[in-house]
C-alpha cells in the first residue's frame, strides 16, 4: 500500500450551481479575492473549461467561491445558496 505524497491533501470539491444570476455575482465583485493558489487553480480550471460559468458556485473543503467578472470570489456566510 503506498501513501499519498507529503504536504498534498484531499478537498472535497462541490459545484453548487454551474451558472447563476448575473446580477448576484456583480454585487460580490468588491468581496475577498480566492488567496488559496491551489484553489484559483481549481477553479479557473472550472472555468476555462466552461464547467461553471458567471454566478456560478463552487465549494472547496468549507469554502464557497462564486465566479465573477471581476474573478473568484469568497460566499461571505449565509449567501451561499
Amino acid at each position: 500500500m503506498t501513501d499519498a505524497p507529503r504536504g498534498r491533501q484531499e478537498v472535497a470539491v462541490t459545484i453548487l450551481r454551474a451558472v447563476g444570476d448575473p446580477f448576484e455575482a456583480e454585487s460580490m465583485e468588491a468581496g475577498p479575492a480566492v488567496s488559496e493558489p491551489s484553489h484559483v487553480a481549481l477553479l479557473n480550471r472550472l472555468f476555462y473549461d466552461s464547467t461553471v460559468d458567471l454566478g456560478g458556485l463552487v465549494r472547496i473543503g468549507s469554502r464557497t467561491y462564486v465566479c465573477t467578472r471581476a474573478g473568484w470570489r469568497i460566499v461571505p456566510p449565509g449567501r451561499e445558496s
